[in-house]
Parts: structure tokens; sequence; C-alpha cells
């Protein structure tokens, strides 16, 4: 989940590579990465772009540890300024590692082979997202992720899976069930795509074109 709004930033022309955040975030796998450039952030922040060997995704790391993405859909290669969006350090190291995909593989799976176990709270539905659409965006997500119960409610102690991904109309849609010890998956809310999810969204399927 992001956590701040969009901010400007421009590529720099450095010749020496820093190698410092990425060994902070994941030192078992800075050799599978490539330092690209560095970036300026309008508030000053100097963020180091690394790409990954196999996946060609970056990691946009500062030297205290945050962790960006870009906020719209642009060539990394163009010159000039770009919107950059905070996000999780270890989701990002995750989907840069291809990890999320690895995740949201494996749930398809399961739900597509037992989807008779699949069953709904009242409040799955009640923003009007059918239950065939749920079962579309589950079975098709682009991005699966997990998710700790909200602090605010003391008796939600089962760790949420988001799903995110397109309708059979290409409406973006967010799907959020639990993992009850036994049931298959328990959807609980259902609505089009809120911002919050947007830049992780579409972070994905800029890489997966």
């Amino acid at each position: 989940m992001s956590s701040s709004k969009p901010i400007r930033g421009k590529i720099l022309r450095v010749d020496a590579p820093e190698w410092e955040p990425l060994l902070n975030l994941a030192p078992d796998h800075s050799g599978d990465f490539i330092w690209m450039h560095e970036v300026e952030l309008e508030d000053g922040t100097r963020l180091q772009a690394y790409e990954h060997f196999h996946t060609g995704r970056y990691l946009h790391l500062d030297r205290s540890g945050r962790a960006f993405v870009f906020a719209a859909v642009e060539d990394l290669r163009v010159e000039g300024t770009s919107n950059y969006e905070e996000v999780s350090p270890q989701w990002l190291l995750d989907f840069a590692l291809a990890r999320s995909e690895e995740r949201a593989t494996l749930l398809r799976q399961n739900v597509t082979t037992e989807l008779q176990k699949l069953s709904w709270t009242r409040s799955a539905t009640k923003h009007r997202i059918s239950r065939k659409r749920i079962r579309h965006v589950i079975e098709h997500c682009e991005v699966a992720f997990d998710k700790p119960p909200p602090p605010d409610r003391p008796r939600a102690v089962d760790t949420r899976l988001v799903f995110l991904g397109d309708d059979p109309d290409g409406v973006a849609i967010e799907v959020i069930a639990v993992e009850p010890e036994n049931e298959l998956l328990v959807v609980i809310h259902a609505m089009k795509m809120r911002p919050r999810y947007r830049t992780r969204f579409e972070e994905a399927r800029r890489w997966q074109k």
C-alpha cells in the first residue's frame, strides 16, 4: 500500500553507482540487480534505481530505507521528470523478485480447483459487485498479497488476502478475503479499486505487458 502522495522526480547524470541502499534492503539478492541511475525528488530526496537481471523490474531506494515506484505508466529510459510514490520496501522487493506473482498463481490454482469452497459474508457484495465478477477477479488477478487485520478491529484476527484485477468488462476491482481454518476462502469485501491500491496494480500491469 502506498503511504504518500505522488512526488515529482528527475533522473540525474551520475557516473558512480551507490550500492548501500540495495545492500541494506536485500544483501542476499544484491548480485541479481544492476545499478541504473540516480533520481532526485522535488523534496531533495535521492533515490538509487536498481534493475533486476531476470524480471527487469526496478527498485527505487533512498539511503534511509524508503522505497518508491512510478505513480504513472512511463518509459523508464525517458529522461526528464516523472511521478514517484512511496510503497512498502518489502512489498517492492517481493514484486521485483516476482514473489507476488507466485503467491497469486498459487491462490488462483487453489480457488479454481476447489471453487465450491468459496464462501461469502453479507458485506462481500454490498458495493454491488456480483459473485460472478468477484470469482473472475480472484481467478485472474494480476496482484495478490497479504495484509494484517485492521488495528481498529480487535476481534479481527485473520490475515486479509487482497486480490487486484479486472472483472470481465475490464473494470478494476479490489477483493478482500480471509482463510479461516475450515474454509478455502471467505470473501468479505469487493468494490471498484480505490486509489490506495491503484499504484500497486498499475505497476504490476506495466511489467506484465
